[in-house]
């Protein structure tokens, strides 16, 4: 065979064996290394850790703010508790509470402070009650109130003035909310955007601007307030969602309290938020809303 011939053929062959052996080893490159180990991933949009805790600034937007990961087994869930302490919420449904288990969440309490209120938990079960709890997430208050009700609005009814200091039921004025987008410090803004001026209601209906008669924007109570949940106002579990008029004075009602479990999908909003004032009741305006999807602006 001449040299060249046989130079070519040399060459041929041995850019056959090089070319599988290359992409052989590039491929290895791209492979996982089987010692690293798997990074759990984040139950919230925005979160850090802190002595094995999640700490979730923010959830997720839709139907899953909480991605929990899957149970570790039939007697130990994930969940969280429902608001009065009444069950112990979790993906297959709520389960009752161990008198003991019920003291441990009480634990560290205090008037609109209690680490139930804000803590996801894994749960021993034991007989179909839960008889043993271990924190894992705690959610940021700002991340509650934002996923339910920022930049959302409510109307309903409130209370007319009778006489000074003094209001009653008989005569009741529409009224339109509608809320900041940021929550700060947990309480997120809101205004009644009818006070002055006629809105559009959801049902397409003008809801006109509040009369001086009766006009229940009087002393601390103003067309401008807060929203904010608060946990163990009277007793344990006694959990409440307050507008807040100022410092001193709010109106108090537990149906639109959303708790953990609410977060999760169990434990829902009531369908209308019945509020009256912290103390006398007569002694400030009751304020009755519901969520609603549209309306606003001039009419």
């Amino acid at each position: 065979m001449p040299f060249f011939r046989r130079l070519r053929w040399h060459l041929v062959t041995v850019s056959l064996l090089v070319a599988p052996m290359a992409a052989c080893a590039k491929n290895s490159e791209s492979l996982p290394d089987h010692d690293s180990k798997p990074v759990a991933a984040s139950m919230c949009a925005s979160s850090d850790k802190k002595d094995g805790i999640e700490r979730c600034r923010e959830v997720f937007p839709g139907k899953e703010p909480i991605r929990l990961p899957a149970d570790p087994s039939s007697t130990r869930k994930y969940g969280a508790l429902v608001r009065g302490g009444k069950a112990f919420h979790t993906r297959t449904g709520d389960l009752p509470i161990a008198p003991t288990v019920l003291q441990q969440l009480q634990s560290g309490a205090t008037a609109g402070h209690a680490p139930y209120a804000n803590t996801i938990y894994l749960a021993t079960v034991a007989q179909g009650s839960v008889t043993d709890i271990k924190p894992i997430a705690v959610i940021d208050e700002n991340a509650l109130l934002k996923f339910f009700f920022a930049g959302r609005s409510m109307e309903g009814t409130i209370d007319s003035l009778v006489a000074p200091g003094q209001y009653g039921d008989a005569r009741r004025f529409r009224i339109r909310i509608e809320f900041a987008h940021d929550p700060i410090s947990g309480t997120l803004k809101g205004k009644f955007v009818n006070a002055d001026a006629a809105v559009r209601g959801a049902d397409g209906t003008c809801i006109e601007a509040l009369p001086r008669l009766g006009n229940p924007f009087t002393g601390p109570y103003t067309a401008n307030i807060q929203i904010q949940r608060f946990p163990g106002m009277h007793a344990p579990f006694d959990d409440e969602m307050l507008i807040v008029w100022d410092d001193n004075v709010s109106n108090m009602g537990s149906e639109f309290y959303p708790s953990i479990a609410t977060l999760l999908g169990g434990d829902t909003l009531g369908q209308e938020w019945k509020t009256v004032i912290h103390g006398t009741p007569s002694a400030g305006p009751a304020v009755d809303v519901h969520l609603v999807g549209e309306g606003g602006g001039a009419c």
